[in-house]
């Protein structure tokens, strides 16, 4: 009867981890949805599966196969999680650390003959690789998704990956002090024991899932950000412009530093395009938007306003300020060109300028900002004006 029952068990856990292997195997090959992560993920839990069949088969004999290879088929498919949440959220790969520490794993394992005499040093020794591996990937996504999202929800997302790590790490510690009343747990018909392969399709369940939410979170954050993106340029769209204005403008309610906005438009635009033709024109709009994000503030906004106009929005900038960076990115422009077909296009800006003041309301000032662009265009190009709101006297 327990020997059926672990059958059904082990039949069970191996359909939902081929189903989630396949699964991602589509979402990769298919729908490309991440395809470098969600293949990490499909090959996680095909070694996953893979690993634990080999586990069934262990017996009290020594045994490279059904011991330390099994062991380190499962580790191996922890690491790969972590290496797929780390390409789905675009962070440096640990490839170098996590096989550091596979191979010690190794070499620890390799010190005593793999069998059932052995299997609490084993079983220790996976358990707290696994814990390791799994909790840095808990904090990898921790750290990631802090930047999209309140903390809270951050760490809440996340919670089944530092529950299974700290499940790993109770193992060894229970382990360690209690080998002789906890030794059948790593005895080879441990999964004869309901609670055990329950235990296992859990952690297989839960990981899946929170794999699955990640990718959603990824998704969802992509598509706002090509939403709110100027898809040629990366740059920020009109979309974005307006909740990014007021937000700069109720800060300068409340503290009183100024912030400044500032229109460039490129000259003789037109004239590229009908000269070098479209392609080129896109290439000079790019090569601007990269001299603009070099010489600015972090905490600047850079918005492309229109066809070849850019607007940016200066916090804490006042007027003589402003002026000095419009120059700045003037001199930038002038002293690049785009190659473009063994021609050099050489690069002006109108810039026009405005700076926050009481008595000006945000659409105010964004015309007047605008006015003082097109003032710089009819002063004979390649200029920097600016513009001030006049009020009447009574």
């Amino acid at each position: 009867m327990e020997h059926n029952q672990s059958i059904i068990f082990v039949q069970f856990f191996c359909l939902i981890g081929s189903s989630c292997a396949i699964a991602w195997a589509i979402y990769a090959g298919v729908f490309r949805i991440a395809p470098r992560a969600s293949w990490r993920f499909a090959l996680a839990n095909t070694l996953t599966v893979g690993g634990v069949l080999l586990y069934t088969q262990r017996s009290e004999a020594i045994d490279y196969l059904y011991w330390f290879t099994a062991d380190m088929t499962i580790l191996l498919g922890f690491a790969l999680v972590r290496w797929g949440c780390q390409h789905l959220f675009k962070r440096p790969v640990s490839y170098l650390f996590d096989l550091v520490l596979l191979t010690s794993c190794a070499l620890l394992m390799l010190l005593v003959p793999p069998s059932l005499a052995y299997a609490v040093y084993l079983v220790i020794i996976m358990s707290i690789t696994a814990a390791t591996l799994i909790s840095l990937t808990g904090l990898d996504n921790v750290k990631t998704a802090k930047k999209h999202m309140p903390m809270f929800y951050a760490i809440l997302i996340n919670v089944p990956f530092f529950i299974m790590g700290a499940l790993f790490l109770t193992r060894a510690v229970a382990l360690f002090l209690y080998p002789e009343d906890l030794a059948r747990l790593s005895a080879a018909n441990t999964l004869n024991a309901p609670i055990v392969m329950w235990s296992y399709i859990i952690l297989l369940l839960l990981t899946n899932l929170v794999l699955y939410g990640n990718a959603l979170t990824r998704l969802v954050y992509k598509v706002a950000r090509l939403v709110n993106r100027d898809q040629l340029t990366g740059l920020w769209n009109r979309h974005a412009l307006l909740d990014k204005l007021d937000e700069v403008d109720a800060l300068w309610q409340r503290s009183g530093s100024a912030y400044s906005l500032l229109v460039l438009d490129l000259d003789h635009f037109k004239k590229v395009n009908d000269t070098y033709g479209h392609i080129a024109g896109d290439a000079v709009l790019k090569h601007t938007a990269t001299l603009l994000q070099q010489s600015l503030r972090k905490v600047d906004f850079i918005c492309r306003y229109g066809g070849e106009e850019f607007l940016i929005i200066l916090p804490s900038t006042n007027a003589d300020e402003a002026n000095i960076v419009a120059k700045k990115i003037q001199s930038k422009i002038n002293s690049t060109s785009v190659q473009w077909q063994q021609q050099e296009i050489n690069l002006t800006l109108s810039i026009g300028y405005a700076t926050s003041k009481t008595h000006i309301n945000v659409e105010q000032l964004l015309q007047l900002a605008d006015e003082a662009m097109y003032l710089a265009k009819n002063t004979g190009r390649n200029t920097i004006c600016t513009k001030e709101l006049k009020i009447s006297s009574q």
